[in-house]
């Protein structure tokens, strides 16, 4: 019996569906039952000190100015290093074949901590520092469509959102075929998403459902971003042709 063998567009289609589709559904749906069973709140009163009143992490020391401030600059750095290559790629023979998929990963890093941004703004859900039961004063609410003075700022994580959004780079490595590149963007981002999640964990600034539907609106974000390249386009052999193609056209290797 012979075996069937997956051709270039199926294991294309098997990526997007594996890492756009089910992996941030499952994380959702992980997040809504953390939020549901109680254990969101179980997780955050271990990081809790009843008696000082306090998270166990500090927002004002080494751990605040590392993970969360540096952080969240270097993810940032990174972004603009890729934004700048993609502008410049016109003018650069070695990016210049490349400036469709630059331009693509851009978007898709920097849409979905944008549209987390936005879905801060418009629901109540709080941190778990402005709670009652974590030394705050306010009463739990998960009210949607709300006002930005009604809005809890806190869910989705923002800062996770930040690391995972380097999961975007997985999918330009899936689109290169570069087995290396695609490993190390699924490692950067799901790794530095989660621990800047948990970091923020044990600040009290989120409860980690919060993180989780971060990273689902980050891969949801990258994969719909990268659905024209995935989905749409040729079969790697066909790309590297139409790439050599452009390299023949304009005298210069990438």
């Amino acid at each position: 019996m012979s075996r069937i063998r997956l051709g270039p567009w199926s294991h294309d289609r098997a990526f997007f569906v594996k890492f756009g589709l089910v992996l941030p559904l499952l994380l959702a749906a992980l997040g809504m039952f953390l939020r549901s069973s109680g254990l969101d709140d179980s997780l955050s009163a271990y990081f809790y000190d009843t008696q000082t009143q306090q998270f166990l992490v500090a927002t004002d020391g080494w751990a605040e100015l590392l993970g969360h401030r540096l952080g969240k600059s270097l993810v940032f750095v990174v972004w603009l290093m890729l934004l700048a290559a993609a502008a410049a790629a016109p003018w650069l023979p070695a990016l210049k074949a490349h400036r469709r998929l630059l331009w693509t990963l851009v978007a898709a890093m920097g849409l979905g901590p944008a549209l987390v941004t936005v879905l801060k703004d418009i629901n109540t859900h709080a941190c778990p520092w402005s709670l009652k039961e974590f030394g705050g004063a306010a009463d739990y609410s998960a009210d949607w469509f709300v006002s930005r003075l009604e809005a809890g700022r806190c869910f989705p994580g923002g800062h996770a959102s930040g690391g995972f959004s380097l999961a975007a780079i997985a999918f330009a490595g899936q689109f290169l075929q570069l087995p290396k590149l695609r490993r190390l963007g699924l490692w950067l981002g799901l790794g530095i998403g989660a621990i800047f999640s948990l970091l923020r964990v044990a600040q009290g600034a989120h409860f980690m459902s919060h993180n989780l539907w971060a990273a689902a609106v980050d891969l949801w974000m990258a994969a719909l971003v990268f659905s024209p390249l995935l989905l749409a386009s040729p079969s790697p052999s066909t790309r590297h042709s139409t790439h050599d193609a452009s390299i023949g056209a304009t005298g210069s290797a990438p």
